[in-house]
Formats: structure tokens, sequence, C-alpha cells
């Protein structure tokens, strides 16, 4: 993952450095999110060649609540993708939180169909982000804006998912509060890695409501190796260190984190072609 994520971070919104040369075919993993959008192409052999990151309001708490503008924000970004590219973009996959209702599921497949992308594979967030870690034995915790996802991998396979309404719009909140500023003055504040000591002091007990949502979830299953933590909200600096200190399991995340599951969505096309 480091040397695809250090790829997407160098490339991400900027088409001069997309690289199409060489690959043979394209694929579009598409993540909607509550706070962003993240579109990664990938080549037949997983490789990362373009990506697109967009702010995004069509998702709360995990479900799609603006389906013509996310099918119109999709369209966007694919179409940009397209036009830079050599080659055709015609297949793509997308992905849901655990636990949300199959219309749910349904519209996120409807919404790429409706930007012109056959859907190969709909995989949920954190068997997404498996694609990528290959966990045997462990735990992955997805921190998205709006929702937290829990899975539990045992053997190599998914056994157990969960979804809870606590994300890094909570974070944010609580900046908001505590400064009394705006939502959008505190997402500043909270993703400005200068700022990282002082946030963590304001939003550690939501870190915290987090960390137990994890601990009921892998309570009944013993003999976990460890916990994996992916998402942007991740990156807050401390983050992974109170969670495993409520967790009492070791506790990390990979670099570049809010690549994990888009590049997992991406590279699941490659195993249903």
């Amino acid at each position: 993952m480091s040397d695809a994520g250090r790829a997407l971070s160098t490339m991400v919104n900027c088409p001069q450095r997309w690289d199409f040369a060489g690959a043979e075919r394209l694929y579009a993993g598409v993540d909607l999110g509550t706070y962003k959008a993240i579109m990664i192409i990938v080549d037949e052999r997983g490789r990362p060649r373009a990506a697109r990151m967009r702010r995004a309001e069509v998702v709360r708490s995990g479900l799609i609540v603006d389906f013509a503008g996310a099918r119109q924000m999709v369209g966007e970004m694919i179409e940009e993708m397209r036009s830079a590219s050599p080659l055709p973009i015609e297949q793509g996959a997308t992905s849901y939180p655990p636990r949300t209702e199959d219309a749910n599921v349904d519209a996120t497949r409807y919404i790429l169909e409706g930007a012109g992308l056959e859907v190969l594979s709909v995989p949920d967030e954190p068997t997404a982000a498996n694609r990528v870690l290959g966990i045997r034995n462990g735990a992955i915790v997805d921190v998205g804006g709006g929702t937290t996802g829990i899975a539990v991998i045992q053997g190599g396979r998914v056994v157990f998912t969960d979804d809870e309404a606590t994300g890094g719009v909570h974070l944010t909140l609580v900046v908001a509060g505590n400064r009394g500023i705006d939502y959008e003055a505190a997402e500043k504040i909270k993703t400005d890695p200068a700022m990282s000591r002082e946030v963590l002091l304001m939003v550690r007990p939501v870190i915290e409501k987090i960390a137990a949502i994890v601990e009921r979830c892998l309570q009944p299953f013993a003999g976990l190796d460890r916990v994996c933590l992916v998402g942007g909200t991740c990156e807050l600096e401390g983050f992974s260190g109170i969670v495993q200190k409520a967790l009492g399991i070791e506790t990390f995340r990979p670099p570049f984190p809010q690549f994990t599951t888009p590049l997992g969505i991406a590279l699941s096309c490659l195993d249903k072609r």
C-alpha cells in the first residue's frame, strides 16, 4: 500500500501527473463518502493511473441522500478521466457501508451506471479495504465522515461487519463548538497537521466513543492479532494510540489511509473480470 498510496497522494487532482502509458485496460473505483468523493483509476495489473477527489454532500450517515447530485458528480469525474485517457474507461466498482439496506446498495450501483460504467463489483467498505491490506486474522475499522465501519476477519474471510453513525464529521463539530467557529473553519483546523495535538485534546472523547463501539463489536471474537484503521479521519496524529489503549490490541494505520478503501474498490474490479 505504501507505494500505491504515495503515488495516489501525488496524482490526486493533478491531471498532469496522470499516467496511462502502457495500460491495456482501465477500471474505475468510486468511493462516495459523507464529506468527499474519491475516484481512482487502475490498470489491469492494479497499478493506479489517475485519481480525483471532490468535496461531496450527497451522502449522510452512509446513505445516499442526493441521488441526482451524486450521479452528476460521478459523471463529471469520470468524464474528466476519460478526456485524459487514450483508452476507454467503461467498467468500475463502488462500495457501501456495512448493514445498509438493499435500496442504498442499489442506489450506488445506479449512480455508476448513470455515468456509463458497467458495474463489476459492489463490496462493503471494509471488505474493499482488505483487498489492499490482506489481513488474515484481525479487524478493519473504516472511520469515514459520517459512519465507522467495522469488519472482523478470520482466516482471510470477513466473518462480521457493522456500521455505526459516528465519524469524522462528529470530530469537526466538536472542534467547531470548542472554538465557536463554523464547520468549514473547524474542518481546516482538524486537518492541519500543525494543530493535531490541540485538536486531539478536543476530540479525544469522540475517539474514545469510536473505540468503545469497536470494542463492543470485537468482544465475541477471541485471538484477533491486530486492528487496522483506515479512512481520512485516522490521519489525525494520536488517533490510533487512543484506540489501541482502549482495545488492548495492536492498532495501526497504513500509509495514506484515506486511499485504502477507494483503492480496494478499484482493485475489486480485477476479481470480477
